[in-house]
């Protein structure tokens, strides 16, 4: 008995028909797409809830002053937070507003599961006096202290008028050139190298500040046009003098200065200013053997490095013009000769009324 088999034909083209292949290319390619991103997915999903969750918080620096615990805290952040979902500039400055004496908080992840908090202790530098008392300021300028009384060896800054006095902030004035005067100083004081020490900088006059060193030299270097160089300036003269010398140091010219004695030169500004405090219609022609200083010593030096400074360009610094001299010449009046009197050549005066 014989089977017959059915033959059913099937066309060769149609399996390698070109676009069949390419059609199922695509399919394929999607297939891997949506595989790898349901795969991205789900470890994303994983890493900010299963995977990556704080078991360690480990605290390091030099804030002494505040407990461990209370650092964290402050971060509001606690163990089993995910490191993922956190988010490390608002914990930082969340830090920074409750702990005032500390400069700088630095968070950093190390995966998988542990936190470092770095915080840096704030450095007191600087007593800023003004009307109603005195700002403990640190070296980066964070205000650490309103108080009524100076905090002994910082440096005494005078003439800055602030507009923030809340302890816990950037301290900063109520006018731009205050702010680029103390911030010129402070940076040129945190930078170190100076032979000798500031103790104190009146700014109250930005034309004339006075800076004191080592409580024995007074600085008058003018107005606040380069500061760095000045500051260096006076620093290498006064390194050149003996070191028990005092007196007034005064800025002449760009490379010269001039030094006074500090008993002459106190003497002398007290009689000067007794002599503006007269009143006009009493004052008196000063006694000029008296009142005139005796003759300055004129240090002459040249400086190591050229006057420059880039945050106090000298433009900003306006000369006065000089006035041009006007020539004015009275206009000539004739007078009617009825008003004449012959005799006198003057006016009649029996014209004119006694009143």
């Amino acid at each position: 008995m014989m089977f017959v088999r059915d033959v059913q034909k099937t066309s060769m083209q149609h399996e390698t028909d070109p676009r069949r292949i390419r059609r199922r290319k695509r399919g394929r390619s999607l297939y891997v797409l949506m595989a790898l991103i349901l795969a991205v997915a789900t470890m994303v999903t994983l890493s900010m809830t299963v995977f990556f969750n704080i078991k360690t918080i480990r605290v390091t620096g030099n804030a002494e002053d505040y407990p461990v615990d209370d650092i964290v805290d402050a971060t509001q952040i606690e163990i089993g937070d995910n490191m993922v979902r956190l988010k490390v500039d608002e914990a930082e400055k969340k830090a920074l507003s409750t702990l005032i004496h500390v400069e700088s908080v630095q968070i950093k992840r190390e995966f998988p599961d542990t936190l470092e908090i770095h915080v840096e202790k704030c450095t007191p530098a600087y007593n800023v006096v003004y009307q109603y008392g005195t700002l403990i300021v640190s070296e980066h300028g964070r205000i650490l202290e309103n108080s009524m009384n100076p905090q002994e060896g910082l440096v005494k800054i005078v003439g800055y008028e602030p507009e923030e006095t809340t302890p816990g902030y950037t301290i900063r004035s109520i006018e731009e050139r205050s702010d680029k005067i103390f911030n010129a100083f402070r940076e040129l004081i945190y930078q170190g190298g100076l032979g000798v020490p500031i103790v104190s900088v009146d700014m109250s006059d930005p034309n004339d500040i006075m800076v004191n060193f080592g409580n024995r030299i007074t600085f008058d270097m003018g107005n606040w046009s380069e500061i760095n160089y000045k500051i260096s300036f006076a620093e290498q003269i006064i390194a050149s003098q003996p070191a028990d010398k005092q007196g007034y140091l005064v800025m002449v010219g760009s490379n010269q200065c001039s030094f006074r004695n500090k008993a002459d030169y106190e003497e002398t500004q007290k009689k000067l200013q007794g002599l503006y405090q007269e009143p006009a219609k009493e004052a008196k022609k000063p006694d000029t053997t008296e009142t005139t200083p005796p003759d300055d010593e004129i240090l002459d030096f040249t400086p190591e490095n050229p006057p420059v400074d880039e945050n106090f360009p000298a433009d900003d610094f306006e000369t006065p013009e000089e006035v041009p001299e006007i020539e004015m010449t009275a206009p000539s009046i004739q007078i009617p000769e009825e008003y004449l009197d012959d005799e006198n050549d003057g006016i009649a005066m029996d014209d004119y009324d006694d009143d």
